[in-house]
């Protein structure tokens, strides 16, 4: 049901200038980073894997000294992706990060997303703020970002007597709802043209505004993907 999870960091889409992040690629350089696996375990019904030191050609984006540390556990019933940001210099950095989780569904058309009635979302379709009522529902091209989302749990529920998918996000603080829809999928390079019909995006993240961690100190988020 989870077909990949791209990491943004340290940037959501494009900052402008004169922002530090401003001349980074598209949702900044760590989910086009070749990351060494640091460590690994299994025990049986859990199996972990720890990855970091992202290769330096992408850490010259960025004039800051940094550790990224990006954790995966796998369970029967569960994925559990966890991040950690260090700040490995003496001045101060700003940014972004998100799970840019991507879910295979049986049909869009037929989801909806519980658990963020009542937040105020930025569209980035139509380029206005506006009250979530009730459930998400996916009629056209979505790019939502809900700011401050105290829920600790977002479900993806299927349809048709279908089950789900439940979000269970931790120091996350921000959920991007995003389906490209049919126009914007035939335009995109990694993307079936009905590819859309069958997927959303429901991802956990801090994108809102951007964090600013100190010199020497640590930030820390995860997720918990479960079937309902």
């Amino acid at each position: 049901m989870i077909t990949r999870i791209p990491l943004v960091f340290p940037v959501f889409g494009k900052s402008k200038a004169p922002h530090v992040t401003a001349n980074l690629p598209q949702h900044g350089f760590a989910r086009i980073s070749h990351w060494e696996l640091d460590n690994s375990s299994d025990h049986g019904e859990t199996v972990t894997a720890q990855f970091g030191n992202i290769a330096k050609e992408h850490r010259d984006f960025w004039p800051f000294d940094f550790a990224l540390i990006y954790t995966v556990k796998l369970t029967a019933l569960t994925i559990e992706t966890h991040l950690k940001v260090h700040n490995t210099g003496d001045r101060p950095f700003d940014f972004n990060t998100l799970l840019h989780t991507y879910f295979l569904i049986p049909d869009v058309e037929k989801v909806r997303v519980v658990g963020l009635d009542g937040y105020d979302y930025v569209d980035k379709v139509l380029q206005q703020t506006s009250k979530q009522e009730g459930k998400v529902v996916i009629a056209g091209e979505v790019d939502s970002v809900y700011a401050g989302v105290k829920t600790s749990d977002i479900q993806i529920q299927f349809g048709d007597g279908e089950k789900g998918i439940q979000v269970h996000k931790n120091g996350l603080n921000d959920i991007v709802v995003w389906n490209p829809w049919v126009v914007k999928s035939k335009g995109m390079a990694d993307f079936g043209d009905d590819e859309y019909n069958r997927m959303i995006c429901v991802e956990a993240g801090q994108v809102a505004e951007f964090l600013t961690l100190a010199a020497g100190g640590s930030w820390e988020g995860s997720q918990i993907l479960s079937l309902l």
